[in-house]
């Protein structure tokens, strides 16, 4: 079995003899912030963006200066030739740092950066073409909360929803706000077609704007659809003729049960299946210029 490494405090380490303090505060109060980033051919798509969504998150959490995009990206780098990986899920962890027994973060002298992957194997075609079944649970995303905008790391509430969810047997949760409105997924953005319209719930529905979002509403803008980026009512979610989540991990999976209702027949519609395409060759053309920054 090949060697597993990970990159902690600048150095490369076996991820078996990796040590955190147990005074860091990301392991005390879940005080940190992370980003899951898909590699194809060795490369990261859309590291850039993730590096800015992790300095942004960071800004809002109060953090002193201590972003360097180019010694994540290194970070980064490294983990990868590390670990001669190809295609691979890749982790980047940050947290505010060892500190006091106390929720003080101004104790806190220095970030701990921390990057893992692994090997990662898309889920079968036969997946994509019979889709994913979602469940409404009972948590909500509060619409007055800053950190429904960042990638922090407690995540309580998704692995409360995901396991409300499969206790309904389905794959995903689907999350609405303290406004009643729909918001989001455990993993996942959300999107619905609707009498050719392509509908996502915008930024004030206490969703963390994702980045495969982002390309997934440029590539439909591009292919001429029409977008409506709004609060959405679960009661329009009747009757809706497409619907699809979007994560960097699953790119583009099609939903074809939400609840009790049968979507499409229970299988993706056709402005999923164009735009899935639309997706898979702008990470091609991502592959074939070796990693720089795609056409998009």
């Amino acid at each position: 079995m090949q060697e597993q490494w990970m990159y902690l405090q600048g150095k490369m380490v076996r991820c078996e003899e990796a040590q955190i303090s147990p005074y860091d505060h990301g392991f005390l109060y879940g005080h940190s912030l992370f980003e899951t980033m898909r590699v194809y051919k060795g490369k990261v798509f859309s590291l850039d963006k993730h590096l800015r969504r992790l300095e942004e998150g960071s800004m809002v959490l109060g953090w002193s200066e201590w972003f360097d995009a180019k010694a994540l990206s290194s970070a980064v780098e490294q983990t990868i030739e590390k670990n001669k990986l190809q295609n691979a899920s890749l982790r980047l962890t940050v947290s505010r740092g060892i500190g006091a027994s106390r929720p003080e973060p101004k104790t806190c002298s220095q970030v701990t950066v921390a990057v893992f992957a692994a090997p990662y194997q898309s889920l079968s075609k036969d997946t994509y073409e019979q889709g994913w079944n979602l469940a409404t649970v009972s948590i909500r995303r509060n619409v007055t909360s800053p950190l429904c905008k960042i990638k922090a790391g407690n995540y309580l509430d998704n692995i409360l929803g995901k396991a409300e969810a499969q206790g309904k047997d389905a794959n995903e949760a689907l999350f609405l706000n303290t406004k009643g409105t729909i918001a989001e997924g455990t993993m996942c953005n959300v999107f619905f077609v609707k009498d050719g319209r392509l509908i996502t719930p915008d930024i004030n529905s206490g969703l963390l704007p994702g980045i495969t979002r982002a390309i997934v509403l440029k590539l439909a803008a591009k292919a001429g659809i029409v977008i409506e980026e709004r609060s959405v009512h679960p009661e329009e979610l009747v009757g809706i003729n497409e619907m699809f989540i979007t994560s960097s991990l699953l790119e583009i999976m099609p939903v074809t049960r939400l609840d009790q209702q049968t979507i499409h027949d229970g299988r993706p519609g056709e402005i999923t299946e164009l735009l899935q395409r639309k997706y898979k060759e702008l990470v091609k053309s991502f592959i074939n210029n070796k990693g720089g920054k795609s056409a998009l």
